[in-house]
């Protein structure tokens, strides 16, 4: 008779290794998603696999203990983002495992790793070297009756998969970094709302975003001033009913009183880190919102 109890379900080895992820992980990710209360869905999944990493470490019952993910960028920097961990299995050092794999995956490509942390990520990230960038605000607005395909709002139309050129090249200039396929992804998935601000040398500006498990994710929000930012806001508003989320770097604030007079208020603050070297990558002022944590 063997008197060895079978470990739980949920047991993690401490030495269990950390594996790549792959498509059919997917829902299973999702569930460290769903348990943190956060808003991605699979279709962000999808979009670390199929430009750049996602990794796994896996309790005995097959499910997922931990996730993490690297996108990275040819501005010779990285993101590091989804770090999960299940509730049951914190404290284990499984958290510090995965980032310190992603910090090497993205050092052997030569790549700077950066990241948006909050409060309680900061403390730690900064143990680890990591140094603060920008300060930025995460706004969200509940949901409204309000919204109109038809809706207009001057100099801001819909944004066309024939205009990713053109939006890649403006961002490339905010960002420091060429990321057409990430931008196309995202006009996709936010077609009923995405929008760009025409002018003759090029667009002023442009709003990108995706439906997330939670709200819809407006961003990147890119533009030449806070005027045009606000107008491709309204356009957006005007077709997604919400609820929304909207990451905005602290320093706008004209937009800041925008979001405010449009019904949105600060839900929690991130910070902007990188590892070996200062930001910023691109030209910062740009930049009226992020893709969102995860992507940068």
């Amino acid at each position: 008779m063997n008197d060895r109890t079978a470990p739980p379900q949920n047991h993690v080895s401490v030495d269990a290794p950390i594996a790549d992820m792959l498509l059919a992980d997917c829902d299973l990710a999702q569930d460290r998603v769903v348990e943190a209360g956060w808003n991605q869905v699979p279709a962000d999944w999808e979009t670390f696999l199929a430009l750049g990493r996602a990794f796994k470490v896996q309790a005995a019952g097959g499910s997922l203990a931990a996730t993490a993910a690297t996108l990275p960028y040819a501005g010779g920097f990285g993101w590091i983002s989804m770090v999960l961990v299940a509730a049951a299995m914190q404290r284990q050092g499984i958290a510090t495992r995965l980032l310190a794999h992603c910090i090497e995956c993205l050092r052997s490509q030569g790549l700077v790793s950066v990241l948006d942390a909050t409060p309680a990520g900061r403390e730690v990230y900064r143990r680890l070297g990591f140094a603060d960038g920008w300060a930025i605000s995460r706004w969200n607005r509940g949901a409204s009756s309000v919204a109109s395909a038809t809706g207009r709002v001057p100099g801001v139309r819909t944004a066309l998969c024939s205009d990713v050129a053109r939006i890649a090249e403006l961002d490339a200039v905010a960002f420091g970094s060429v990321r057409p396929a990430l931008l196309e992804r995202l006009l996709l998935r936010s077609g009923h709302f995405a929008c760009i601000a025409d002018a003759s040398a090029g667009p002023r500006g442009f709003l990108l975003g995706r439906e997330g498990r939670v709200a819809t994710q407006f961003g990147p929000l890119i533009a030449h001033d806070e005027t045009t930012a606000a107008a491709l806001l309204d356009h957006a508003l005007l077709r997604a009913p919400g609820p929304i989320i909207i990451d905005a770097p602290d320093r706008h604030k004209t937009l800041a009183q925008a979001l405010s007079a449009r019904g949105f208020s600060v839900q929690r603050p991130y910070t902007r880190m990188t590892l070996d070297r200062p930001a910023p990558f691109g030209e910062e002022s740009l930049t009226m919102a992020i893709a969102g944590p995860e992507l940068g």
